[in-house]
């Protein structure tokens, strides 16, 4: 007899979907996410710092930090409107023939496609002096001898004025988005009077980190006459490469996290053809983690968790086998 959909075979057709949204389920963290918990932000002193570095020069521009290396993507983050969670693109070659009228698709190269992030401006136009300054940094203007220019009247008169690109490492940053949930206290912090602000749990996330970024395009804002409306800026960003990572809070309120726990380690092997020699300078392989290593890691994250969280476990288990928390009233 010829199998069923996968769906019967699992008797996962009755199962109403009102209950996925419900967070009390047996199935927690299957409810839906949205979309309007996040955070952007934009890390400029990872291209350096000092003399004649981007965070110097972008805080040039802001005229309370003119002489100090403080984060502009600090203050930036608060002001970001709109944001995505970055795509990947594979593209593909086909190979046609190699078996008689099958056309064999495989991947070639990946992709990572631009991201666009807007923000809110400010009263003094902060917004789109930073995103300015950072475009002016990557391809400044130089006048006759050479020199920047004392000020915007001077590069304006110049004549004969050209543009110079900067090195690549000078300006690219990364870039941290993330997406979290809105069940940032703990259930029994809700219910007492709010006289002091409860200290924040790590919640479930997932934090894209855009490597070697900078912007490309900073769209037009337009302004009208009529109604006002808020000026937002929108900003097209270029990067090598982004990584992930991700949180999980459990029902239980033990929080999962994608790395950093011996539990959870992550890895392709590398497997060498027999007849390639080794090559230490480009191979390494996949640590080795004993079952001491794992005990001494899981009481130091233990004793941590116990006092940030206040959990209790119910048994003296070995670490290594979890038994089951529960929350100290």
């Amino acid at each position: 007899m010829a199998a069923v959909a996968d769906v019967f075979r699992r008797n996962a057709h009755h199962l109403p979907t009102m209950m996925l949204t419900k967070t009390d389920a047996k199935f927690g963290n299957v409810s839906p996410a949205f979309n309007n918990s996040y955070d952007v932000f934009v890390n400029l002193r990872d291209a350096g710092s000092g003399r004649g570095s981007l965070v110097e020069f972008v805080n040039q521009h802001g005229f309370l930090e003119k002489t100090s290396n403080s984060n502009p993507g600090e203050y930036l983050r608060l002001f970001c409107s709109e944001a995505v969670l970055p795509g990947s693109q594979l593209e593909t070659q086909e190979y046609v023939g190699q078996r008689q009228g099958i056309v064999t698709p495989v991947a070639s190269l990946r992709r990572f496609p631009d991201v666009a992030l807007t923000f809110y401006s400010q009263r003094d136009y902060y917004t789109q002096d930073v995103f300015n300054a950072w475009v002016e940094y990557i391809s400044p203007m130089r006048i006759d001898n050479g020199a920047y220019g004392a000020s915007t009247e001077t590069r304006r008169r110049a004549t004969n004025s050209f543009r110079r690109m900067q090195y690549p490492d000078s300006y690219k940053c990364s870039i941290e988005i993330t997406a979290f949930d809105n069940e940032v206290f703990r259930h029994r912090d809700r219910l007492k009077a709010q006289e002091e602000y409860p200290t924040p749990q790590i919640t479930n996330s997932i934090t894209y980190y855009l490597e070697g970024a900078f912007p490309s395009n900073i769209v037009a804002s337009p302004l009208a006459y009529g109604n006002a409306e808020l000026i937002k800026t929108t900003i097209n960003f270029k990067y090598e490469n982004y990584f992930i990572d991700r949180t999980s809070r459990q029902p239980n309120g033990y929080l999962f996290r994608s790395d950093g726990q011996w539990r959870d380690i992550r890895g392709l092997p590398f497997r060498r053809p027999p007849a390639q020699a080794q090559q230490p300078a480009f191979e390494y392989d996949q640590p080795y983690i004993d079952s001491k290593m794992a005990q001494d890691d899981f009481y130091e994250f233990d004793l941590q968790f116990r006092d940030n969280y206040g959990m209790r476990k119910e048994s003296n288990e070995d670490p290594l086998v979890f038994g089951q928390w529960y929350l100290v009233e």
